[in-house]
C-alpha cells in the first residue's frame, strides 16, 4: 500500500487558461497593461498600435514606470501570484509618487496573450547602462504534454538601445495577433482609454496617449482621447459624499441656458430615508458621488441650448466607478446594468432616471476607505459580497436623491400641451408649403428642401417622445395587470385556504373523541394545533372584506374603532416581532363605507408604520398611536418612525411612488387617496406643528378626513 505526499505538477497550458480565462477579451487585456504601468508609477503611458489587420500588425506599449531588471523579473515578473502587490497594500506602502498598488492577484501580466502570440519585453530601471530583453511565444504553453517547468523563457541584458541612459520604463510590443481588429473595437479601445481616469479625483501625474501607425484612415479620429465638457454642460448636478453611517451631504444644481437656474445644499440620513435595513457603520465604507443628467426632449430642445453633442452623451452615459482616481471595469458600459436600474424601472416606471434619460454617473472609492470592495480574479467588476450590495443600494438611493431634486425643475406638466402645440404648428407649416408648392410649377429650391428636411425631423423627434411616454404607459399598465392578478391569485388562494383549514378543525375534533380521555401530553400538542388553526381562520376571517368579489359590496355603516381593532389582529403578528407598541385614543364614530375598502385604508398605513419602525434601532421608541376624534371626523395615525423627507411631501400620494428600496411598490398611499376621494373625503401629510395640542408622535402622520370636502 502506497502512502507519501506528492506536490501539484502544473501543465504548461495553465498559463494559457489563465490569460484566455482571467482576461475576457483584448480591450480588457490592453487595460491591465496600462493599469501595470500605473503601478509601476510611470507618469507616461504610450499606446501605439502598428499596421493592424495585416502580416506586420503589432501593439506597442510604452511606459516611463520604474521598470526592471533582470533581478527583479526573475523575482516577481517569473513569480507569478507571489503577492507582493496585496502585502504592500496592506503595509500602506506607496511607491515614490504616492501611489498604492491597484493590482494585487498577481495575474495581469498574462493579458498580453489575449491580443497576441509573440510578446517582446524591453525594460531598463533608472540609472542603469544595460536594459533587459524578454521574449517569448505564449504557442509554447499550449502543448499539453508539457510540464509548466518545462518551458523556459529566454532572457538577456544589453546596453540600453530603446532607452536612453537617463531613462527608466518598459516597452511591451504584441505581435502575431489573434484577431482582426473593427472599427468598433477601436472604438470601445478609445472610449475605454478616455474614461479609464476619473474627470475628477484621477491622478494629474498619469496620462495615456492613443496613435495609429499605417493604419485605416478611419483609427486616426480614435486617437484623442481629451475629456469632453459634457460634465460641465449637464442640465442636473448631484455632488456629495456618503460617510460611514450613510449619511448624504450633497449639492444639487440646476442650469439651461434661458431658465431659472437652481442651486442648492443638503443633508439627510438615506439609510432611514429609504428604509434601508443596514447596520453602521457600514461594511462598504464612504465614497463620493457624481451625478449628471440630460433633458434629451425634442420638444424642449435643452440638449441645442446647452450645446451638447448627442455622440458624447452615448459615449459617456452610464455610472461607473473609480478607485483611487482610476476605473474599475466593466462598470458604466452600455451592457452593464449593475445598478439594475432595468428591475427598478418596472418598479417605478413613472421615474425619470430608470427609464430612458441618459445618466453620466461617477462613483469615486478608495482601497483605504473601501477595503472589502475587491477585485474579481477575472477583472470583471468587484466581488459581490455583503459590502457591495451595501454600496449598490447606497448608490442607487443617491439616485432618487436627484430624481427628487429635479421636481421643482423638470416641466413634466407642460410636455403632452407642448409636443400637442408643436405637432400643431408643424402640420400647419407644412400645410402652408404644401399648399405653397402646388401653386408654384417652379421646382422647389433647396431652401425649401432645407425647411421639409427639417419639418421632418422634429415630427420623426415628437413621433420618439411619445413612443416614449406610450412606452411609460405600457409599463404601468403592465405592472396594474400584474398586481391585479396577483390580487385575484391571492382571493382564490384564501378562499380555498379557508375551506382546508374548516375541514383541518373539523377532523382534530373528531380525532379528539377518538382519543378521549387524552394523555397530558397529546392534549398539549391536540390544544397547540386547535390553537395554531383557530389564529389562521381568525387572519382569513380579518382579510375576507379586502378581496374583490364579482358584485361589490354594498356600503354599510361601520364602527371606525372596530374597523382598526381589526385591522391591527391582521397585522398582530408583525406588531410583536417587530415590538412596536400600538395605542388607540379618542372616541369612535360611524361611518359609511365598504367595509373591506375602510380596512384597506388603514392597513395601508399601519403596514407603512410598520415597515419604517422596523428599521429604527432596538432602542428607539418603536409606537404607533392613532387618535380618533369624533367631533370633526378625523382619524390621525402617527409613529416614531423616521418620517417623510419634505421635499417628498407632495410625490408620496402619487402612483409608483416610493422611496423604499426593498419591497416597494408606491401603491399603498396611492390607494387609501383614491379610496377616500371617491368618498369626497381627503387624507394629508400633517406634522406636530400642525396640530400641537393632540399628541402626534415625531415620525409620520397622517390625518384622514371622513367628512366631504367643503
Amino acid at each position: 500500500m502506497k502512502k507519501g505526499k506528492q506536490a501539484f505538477t502544473p501543465k504548461a497550458r495553465l498559463i494559457q487558461i489563465l490569460g484566455e480565462h482571467l482576461i475576457k477579451d483584448a480591450t480588457v487585456g490592453l487595460l491591465e497593461l496600462v493599469k501595470n504601468s500605473y503601478d509601476a508609477d510611470a507618469t507616461h503611458v504610450q499606446v501605439v498600435m502598428v499596421a493592424l489587420n495585416t502580416e506586420k500588425g503589432k501593439i506597442i506599449v510604452r511606459d516611463n514606470g520604474c521598470g526592471m531588471d533582470a533581478g527583479i523579473f526573475l523575482k516577481h515578473w517569473m513569480n507569478p501570484a507571489s503577492g507582493h502587490k496585496e502585502k504592500q497594500k496592506q503595509a500602506q506602502q506607496r511607491t515614490q509618487l504616492g501611489r498604492l498598488p491597484l493590482g494585487e492577484k498577481g495575474v495581469g501580466r498574462f493579458a498580453a496573450q489575449q491580443i497576441g502570440h509573440i510578446l517582446r519585453i524591453v525594460s531598463k530601471v533608472s540609472c542603469a547602462s544595460l536594459e533587459l530583453v524578454v521574449e517569448l511565444d505564449w504557442r509554447a504553453f499550449e502543448v499539453a504534454d508539457k510540464d509548466l517547468n518545462e518551458i523556459e523563457i529566454a532572457y538577456y541584458e544589453r546596453e540600453a538601445q530603446d532607452f536612453r541612459s537617463d531613462e527608466s520604463g518598459t516597452l511591451l510590443e504584441i505581435s502575431e495577433l489573434k484577431s482582426a481588429w473593427t472599427e468598433a473595437e477601436i472604438r470601445r479601445i478609445s472610449q475605454t482609454l478616455k474614461r479609464l481616469k476619473s474627470p475628477f479625483k484621477g491622478r494629474t501625474d498619469f496620462d495615456v496617449t492613443l496613435t495609429f501607425e499605417n493604419c485605416s484612415d478611419n483609427f486616426e479620429k480614435y486617437g484623442n482621447l481629451e475629456t469632453s465638457d459634457i460634465f460641465h454642460k449637464a442640465h442636473y448636478k448631484l455632488f456629495g459624499t456618503v460617510d460611514e453611517h450613510g449619511g448624504f451631504e450633497f449639492e444639487y444644481h440646476f442650469f439651461v441656458p434661458g431658465y431659472k437656474e437652481n442651486y442648492k445644499k443638503g443633508k439627510l440620513d438615506l439609510l432611514t430615508s429609504y428604509g434601508l435595513n443596514i447596520p453602521t457603520p457600514l461594511v462598504c465604507g464612504g465614497f463620493t458621488v457624481y451625478l449628471y443628467d440630460y433633458e434629451t426632449s425634442p420638444t424642449w430642445k435643452w440638449l441645442q441650448r446647452s450645446n451638447i453633442a448627442q455622440q458624447d452623451l452615448e459615449e459617456f452615459s452610464g455610472v461607473s466607478i473609480y478607485r483611487d482616481g482610476m476605473r474599475i471595469f466593466p462598470y458604466g458600459e452600455k451592457d452593464n446594468d449593475w445598478l439594475e436600474l432595468a428591475q427598478h424601472g418596472l418598479q417605478w416606471p413613472l421615474e425619470r432616471i430608470v427609464r430612458h434619460h441618459p445618466l453620466i454617473g461617477m462613483i469615486e472609492i478608495t482601497q483605504m476607505d473601501n477595503p472589502l470592495l475587491k477585485d474579481k480574479t477575472n477583472r470583471e467588476g468587484l466581488i459581490e459580497n455583503a459590502a457591495f450590495e451595501q454600496f449598490k443600494n447606497l448608490v442607487f438611493c443617491t439616485l432618487r436623491v436627484l430624481e427628487a431634486e429635479q421636481i421643482e425643475d423638470k416641466p413634466v406638466e407642460k410636455q403632452q400641451w407642448d409636443v400637442w402645440e408643436t405637432f400643431q404648428d408643424l402640420a400647419n407649416d407644412l400645410t402652408d408649403m404644401i399648399s405653397t408648392l402646388l401653386e408654384t410649377p417652379v421646382p422647389p429650391t433647396s431652401q425649401v428642401v432645407a425647411r421639409l428636411e427639417n419639418i421632418t425631423q422634429q415630427i420623426s423627434g415628437i413621433h420618439k417622445s411619445c413612443a416614449l411616454t406610450f412606452e411609460a404607459q405600457n409599463r404601468e399598465k403592465t405592472l396594474l395587470f400584474h398586481l391585479a392578478g396577483t390580487g385575484l391569485t391571492a382571493e382564490r388562494f384564501t378562499h380555498e385556504f379557508a375551506r382546508l383549514v374548516r375541514g383541518a378543525l373539523d377532523a382534530l375534533g373528531r380525532l379528539k373523541k377518538f382519543l378521549e380521555p387524552p394523555s397530558a401530553k397529546i392534549k398539549k400538542e391536540l390544544d397547540l394545533i386547535y390553537s395554531s388553526l383557530e389564529a389562521l381562520r381568525n387572519d382569513i376571517r380579518l382579510l375576507g372584506p379586502m378581496f374583490y368579489v364579482k358584485k361589490v359590496a354594498n356600503e354599510k355603516e361601520l364602527d371606525l374603532k372596530q374597523i382598526i381593532q381589526n385591522t391591527l389582529a391582521l397585522q398582530e403578528r408583525w406588531l410583536q416581532k417587530e415590538a412596536i407598541h400600538v395605542e388607540i385614543q379618542g372616541a369612535t364614530f360611524i361611518v359609511k363605507m365598504r367595509e373591506g375598502s375602510c380596512m384597506q385604508i388603514f392597513n395601508n398605513l399601519i403596514d407603512n408604520a410598520i415597515f419604517w419602525l422596523a428599521r429604527k434601532s432596538e432602542l428607539d421608541k418603536r409606537n404607533i398611536r392613532i387618535i380618533l376624534n369624533s367631533r370633526t371626523f378625523s382619524v390621525f395615525v402617527s409613529d416614531t418612525g423616521s418620517g417623510v423627507i419634505s421635499r417628498y411631501k407632495d410625490k408620496i400620494f402619487e402612483p409608483f411612488f416610493t422611496t423604499k428600496i426593498e419591497d416597494g411598490r408606491g401603491l399603498g398611499l396611492y390607494i387609501v387617496k383614491e379610496i377616500l376621494e371617491e368618498k369626497n373625503w381627503d387624507i394629508t401629510l400633517v406634522s406636530q406643528d400642525d396640530y400641537p395640542e393632540i399628541g402626534l408622535l415625531q415620525g409620520a402622520s397622517f390625518k384622514i378626513t371622513f367628512a366631504e370636502k367643503p
